[in-house]
């Protein structure tokens, strides 16, 4: 049976002969389309997720602690779809994703990501965390912190040159990224699921370059994303500053 994916805003889902809820969200349903060609029956599974737009974008925000549950294979190609339907400079798709899904791959790409987040703490801020702050955090650590059943590397592929000021084009290649990023979470979302944008991989790059055996000088690491179904449900943060103090007008 072959899967196909929508993501459904405002909209009417296709027609289908059978439909199941997802347990993680009432908004994401996987239905069931059968056609006849020369008396040869064939079954196709859809997944739709039927969003309210702007109520997803107000509503999204990042999880960091995740259910030992992995993700449906639907669920994990509608994510990766999601951010290959970005706006990309160009037109040229200079993006490149590497998807972590095996037990041991999962295990050490989430040690990479806690010793990464650790020199965040001690090292990035301007006023570093104390040990009782690291105690603490290494102790929720243990207790699965950060450990998700699918993480997303993301990469602006840089092997083919299309224009003349290289420097803006790779500019114009980590704008691209970053909006895949975004319909990648926002996709998640819609299907109950949580996920996280970590940057502090650019803190010890070099070891996850190694790690996902890509080459520097033709990838550049943006970010990598960690999703599974939130332990808890996700509350968004209010936000510290109005649209007065970070809108101009002219």
């Amino acid at each position: 049976m072959n899967w196909s994916t929508f993501l459904v805003f405002r909209g009417p889902a296709p027609k289908y002969d059978e439909c199941r809820f997802h347990k993680s969200d009432q908004m994401a349903i996987t239905i069931v389309q059968t056609t006849t060609n020369n008396n040869v029956e064939k079954k196709k599974r859809i997944l739709v997720v039927c969003v309210d737009l702007m109520e997803a974008i107000s509503t999204r925000t990042m999880v960091r602690d995740f259910l030992d549950q992995p993700l449906k294979e639907e669920e994990k190609q509608l994510i990766l779809e999601s951010a290959i339907r970005a706006p990309t400079a160009g037109g040229n798709e200079q993006w490149y994703f590497v998807a972590i899904e095996s037990k041991d791959s999962l295990e050490k790409l989430h040690k990479l990501l806690v010793d990464a987040q650790k020199v965040y703490f001690t090292e990035m801020l301007k006023v570093p965390w104390s040990k009782d702050q690291i105690d603490k955090w290494e102790k929720k650590v243990e207790e699965g912190l950060y450990k998700a059943p699918f993480y997303v590397a993301v990469f602006t592929d840089l092997r083919a040159r299309y224009y003349t000021r290289t420097d803006v084009e790779e500019r114009w290649a980590e704008q691209s990224a970053a909006a895949a990023i975004e319909n990648m979470l926002l996709a998640a979302h819609g299907m109950g699921i949580g996920g996280c944008w970590f940057g502090v991989p650019l803190l010890m790059e070099d070891k996850f370059y190694e790690f996902f055996k890509v080459n520097k000088e033709e990838m550049r690491l943006v970010a990598v994303l960690a999703f599974g179904y939130p332990k808890q449900k996700p509350s968004p943060r209010k936000r510290k500053k109005g649209l007065k103090e970070v809108v101009g007008s002219l």
